[in-house]
């Protein structure tokens, strides 16, 4: 019969396994408060964490949801009931984004009414927003305010600042469409055709880029 004996490594290897747990254990009791107190921390962070997102998500849906009653209200009772339901959204969900999407619906009902100046105005508050869809058509949207209000001047100046610090800009297009007409009716012929040579370089197969062909081939007769 064969004595089965064990391996000295095999043996010192448990008995360093052994030794960590010993001591494992035993510096959990010596700092068994700090730990428990760790662990309070950590499940109070948890508990935070998860009503925060709560709050967040409950405070989103409630602005949609103040978004859509607005909308009901223009619809049913008229643009005054509607504007003020909209800027109600402003006061109680500051930033939001459903508070800058009503500002934006209040913009372009303005300018649809031809109420181009208060329209300017209403764009201009977006134009800062952290939005980059808002702030974009929110800046595009004031360009052409203050273009209907025939200040061609500023108009071209806001597109010319927005495509500088926004060379990556889905659009681009429209801004330099808007910044050639500011400057043809402002009467800088020479800046309205090389614009609307880039346009058509640029652009050539959008709408944009047959617009600008048009108006190059009326502008260099």
């Amino acid at each position: 019969m064969t004595k089965k004996t064990t391996a000295p490594a095999e043996t010192e290897n448990n008995d360093f396994i052994s030794s960590g747990l010993l001591s494992l254990i035993k510096w959990c009791k010596q700092h068994k408060q700090g730990l428990l107190t760790a662990l309070v921390i950590l499940v109070l962070a948890a508990v935070v964490g998860y009503a925060y997102y709560s709050h967040q998500k409950k405070i989103t849906e409630n602005s949609w949801a103040a978004y859509y009653k607005a909308q009901v209200a223009l619809a049913t009772q008229g643009q005054e009931a509607g504007f003020a339901q909209m800027d109600s959204i402003s006061v109680e969900f500051p930033a939001s984004p459903a508070a800058q999407y009503a500002q934006l619906l209040k913009g372009d009902i303005l300018y649809a009414n031809e109420n181009f100046a208060q329209a300017a105005d209403v764009y201009a508050s977006l134009t800062s927003s952290a939005n980059e869809t808002v702030r974009t058509v929110a800046t595009l949207s004031q360009a052409a305010s203050l273009q209907a209000m025939q200040d061609y001047k500023t108009s071209a100046d806001l597109m010319q600042q927005f495509i500088q610090n926004n060379p990556n800009s889905f659009a681009l297009p429209q801004a330099y469409q808007t910044l050639a007409i500011s400057q043809e009716l402002v009467g800088d012929k020479t800046a309205a055709i090389n614009t609307y040579k880039h346009i058509l370089e640029a652009y050539a197969k959008t709408y944009f880029g047959t617009f600008a062909k048009e108006k190059l081939t009326q502008l260099q007769k």
